[in-house]
C-alpha cells in the first residue's frame, strides 16, 4: 500500500533531513568450537526443527505466546505455524528468521520482517539471516550483565541493488550526475523497534549485513554480523520535530550497562513530548514539498537512526554508517507516562493538535470512533521505512576471513572464544555512499506491535 502512506513524502522528508543534518553538523560461526559454515534448512516454512536440535534463545522466545516473541491474536497463525520459519545459525543452533506476512495456509502473522531475502543474488551466499545470532554469541561467551536481547518483530530486512555514484554523499534528493564507481547488491538485516520504549535508552542493535559491489575491475565485499551502536547509550536526541540539534533526552542506564557508545553520528533521533508542545505552538519547519515553511503535525513524529560500526586490524579497515528512517513510528517519548511510552496514534484525537495525513487516515478509518494503537487500520505501525547502508569504506590487504568480538573489535586472523567470523575483500578507495530504498511493507494484515 505504498500510495496509502505517501512514500514520496517520506523519501523527500528524509532527503531534507539529510541536508539539514549535513549543516547541523559469508556470515560465519563465531566461537572457536563451532563450524564456520552454517547449515541450511530445507524444511523452512513447512516443518519444525528436528527433535534433537539445539534452540537459540531467540527461537525459544517464539515457541509460546510472548509479547517479546510472537503473541498471535485470534484468527492469526499459531505459534506452531510461526515456529516453522527457522534457520540454522553458524553455531548449529536453530534461530527464527524471515517469513512472509501470510502463511500459505491463509493465516497471517500480524507483523512483517521486510524484504524476502530469497530475492537477493546474495541469498545463496548468506541464506536466511538467523535473528538473534549475535545476541546468542554474547550469551554463550559473556557475563549475563553484558547480554543484549531484542524482541522478535523488530528484525527487518532490506534487499536492494544500487549504484555508487562519484561525489554522492547522500544529502541530495537524487544522486548527483557522475561516474558510476560500483554496482552493489545489499542483503541487510537490522533490528529496529519503534513500538516499545527499548530504543529510548538502548543504543546497540543487531546488524547482519552482506554487501557485495563490483567496480573498477574488482569485487568489494563485506559480510558481517555484529552489534551496532547508534549514538550514545542511555538516552536519545530529538527528531525533526521539534528540530534537530535539540537537548539530548536522558532516560536511564542502557541494557547492557556496558553498551559501547559511538560519537561519529547523531545516533537515535526519536520524537518526544517537546514535539507535541511544538505542534501546539504552531511552530514550522522546511518541507521540500512546499515553497513556504509548514507547521509541524503529528504525522511528522518519526525516527531517524544513525549508527556507525568499525573493524580495524588483521589486515582490514572497515566502516559503515547507515541511516534507518521510520516514517510511521508507533511511539514517542513522554516522561510523564509509564515507561515514558506515548502512542502517536492517540495524539490524532487531541483537538488542539494538527494531525497531518496519517491522522486524517486514522480518523477516516475509525468512522468517528477512536482506534486502539494496535488496530490494523492505524497508519502508525512502523512499516513505512527508508533504509540506507550509507557511508561504506573498506580497505583490505587481501581476501578472506577474520574474527572479531560481537561489536567488531579485537580483530584477529584466528578464532577465539566469543568471536564472530567476518568476511572482507577488495578496496573501496576513499569511501562510498550506498543508497538503499524507501518502501511500505504493510499488506493490510500488519498491526502494532511491529
Amino acid at each position: 500500500m505504498l500510495q496509502r502512506l505517501r512514500p514520496s513524502r517520506g523519501v523527500r522528508r528524509a532527503v531534507a533531513v539529510a541536508v539539514a543534518l549535513a549543516v547541523v553538523g559469508t556470515i560465519g560461526a563465531v566461537n572457536a568450537t563451532t563450524s564456520a559454515i552454517a547449515q541450511q534448512n530445507p524444511a523452512w516454512g513447512s516443518e519444525l526443527p528436528p527433535a534433537d536440535a539445539e534452540f537459540s534463545m531467540a527461537y525459544e522466545l517464539i515457541l509460546q505466546p510472548d509479547p517479546k516473541g510472537y503473541e498471535p491474536r485470534a484468527g492469526e497463525c499459531s505459534n506452531e505455524i510461526h515456529a516453522r520459519y527457522w534457520e540454522y545459525g553458524p553455531d548449529g543452533k536453530v534461530y527464527p528468521t524471515w517469513h512472509p506476512t501470510q502463511d500459505p495456509s491463509g493465516c497471517s502473522f500480524g507483523h512483517e520482517h521486510g524484504d524476502d531475502p530469497r530475492n537477493s543474488p546474495l541469498f545463496s551466499d548468506s541464506g536466511f539471516p538467523p535473528f538473534g545470532y549475535v545476541s546468542q554469541v554474547q550469551a554463550d561467551s559473556l557475563a549475563e550483565t553484558s547480554h543484549r536481547h531484542e524482541d522478535h518483530v523488530g528484525h527487518k530486512i532490506l534487499v536492494q541493488n544500487t549504484d555508487v555514484i562519484e561525489g554522492d554523499d547522500g544529502s541530495a534528493f537524487f544522486p548527483p550526475q557522475g561516474n558510476v564507481l560500483a554496482n552493489c547488491d545489499i542483503l541487510l538485516k537490522i533490528h529496529q523497534g519503534t513500538h516499545s520504549p527499548d530504543a529510548f535508552k538502548n543504543n546497540i542493535h543487531e546488524l547482519i549485513s552482506n554487501i557485495r559491489c563490483s567496480g573498477g575491475g574488482q569485487t568489494v565485499q563485506a559480510n558481517v554480523a555484529l552489534m551496532m551502536p547508534f549514538g550514545v547509550a542511555g538516552g536519545f536526541g530529538p527528531s525533526e520535530c521539534p528540530g534537530f540539534g535539540g537537548p539530548r533526552v536522558e532516560v536511564g542506564t542502557a541494557v547492557p550497562a556496558d553498551s559501547p557508545s559511538e560519537y561519529q553520528t547523531l545516533g537515535r533521533l526519536i520524537s518526544n513530548a517537546a514535539c507535541v508542545d511544538a505542534i501546539r505552538r504552531g511552530e514550522t519547519h522546511f518541507d521540500p514539498l512546499f515553497p513556504e515553511p509548514q507547521p509541524f503535525n503529528v504525522s511528522d513524529m518519526d525516527d531517524f537512526w544513525f549508527g556507525n560500526s568499525q573493524v580495524s586490524g588483521a589486515g582490514v579497515t572497515f566502516s559503515i554508517s547507515p541511516l534507518f528512517y521510520v516514517v510511521d513510528s508507533q511511539r514517542y517519548h513522554d516522561p510523564a507516562l509509564p515507561d515514558g511510552l506515548g502512542r502517536v496514534l492517540d495524539l490524532c484525537y487531541e483537538s488542539d493538535l494538527l494531525g497531518g495525513f496519517n491522522c486524517d487516515e486514522a480518523l477516516q478509518a475509525g468512522g468517528g470512533q477512536r482506534l486502539d494503537w494496535d488496530d490494523p487500520r492505524s497508519p502508525f505501525k512502523g512499516t513505512n521505512r527508508e533504509f540506507r547502508p550509507g557511508g561504506f569504506t573498506l580497505q583490505t590487504s587481501g581476501e578472506g576471513v577474520i574474527y572479531t568480538d560481537t561489536y567488531g573489535g579485537n580483530a584477529s586472523t584466528t578464532p577465539f572464544d566469543g568471536s564472530i567470523e567476518q568476511y572482507f575483500s577488495g578496496n573501496s578507495g576513499n569511501g562510498w555512499y550506498l543508497r538503499g530504498a524507501n518502501r511500505n511493507w504493510d499488506d493490510g494484515t500488519v498491526h502494532s506491535p511491529n
